[in-house]
């Protein structure tokens, strides 16, 4: 196993133990919410430095192409998801909001997993949308675990970035259906 990919799966065993330090979160014991801070912040960082591996030294592997993106995708839902369950948080994260980020996600991998199956092979390539909806979610997750001031207009940002995202990932994704048909 290449170095790359043993940081992605240390990031996988981060999960957990940032879930569980959100969850054990009150006002009472607030060094879990700096735990699961810490636990978050290493894990994101992770991400950077897996791929700076990956692609510094020439360890790009097909289990790493399918862990990465999967730790990623389940850091920030699951970090979504149970940040709203905990309502002693200063900036409570709304019960929706992780319906919308996780069903984008969703949408945007079925599609994917379609346009493979019936068009022929899915060339994914990265879109900036793609990279601040990441961006702002990592910050919005930051910024809640922070209690800074701005967590709540961060979120709505994040939301609508997230949205904004998932339009220009559904157009992406129909051009090169229509490109597909047109051969």
């Amino acid at each position: 196993m290449t170095l790359a990919n043993r940081i992605t799966l240390v990031r996988l065993i981060l999960i957990p133990v940032f879930i569980v330090f959100v969850m054990m979160f009150t006002r009472e014991e607030p060094w879990f919410r700096i735990a699961a801070l810490t636990t978050f912040v290493v894990a994101a960082v992770s991400d950077g430095i897996d791929g700076f591996v990956a692609r510094a030294y020439n360890q790009k592997t097909r289990l790493g192409a399918v862990m990465d993106p999967l730790a990623d995708k389940l850091l920030i839902n699951l970090a979504f998801v149970f940040l709203a369950v905990n309502q002693e948080l200063a900036t409570p994260v709304p019960r929706w909001m992780p319906v919308i980020i996780l069903g984008r996600d969703v949408i945007i991998v079925l599609g994917s997993y379609l346009i493979n199956e019936y068009f022929g092979p899915f060339r994914p390539r990265p879109r900036i949308s793609g990279k601040l909806t990441t961006t702002f979610q990592m910050a919005s997750i930051i910024g809640v675990l922070l209690e800074v001031r701005f967590a709540y207009p961060l979120l709505m940002a994040t939301v609508a970035i997230s949205v904004i995202s998932f339009f220009d990932y559904l157009y992406a994704g129909v051009r090169q259906v229509g490109n597909e048909d047109e051969t």
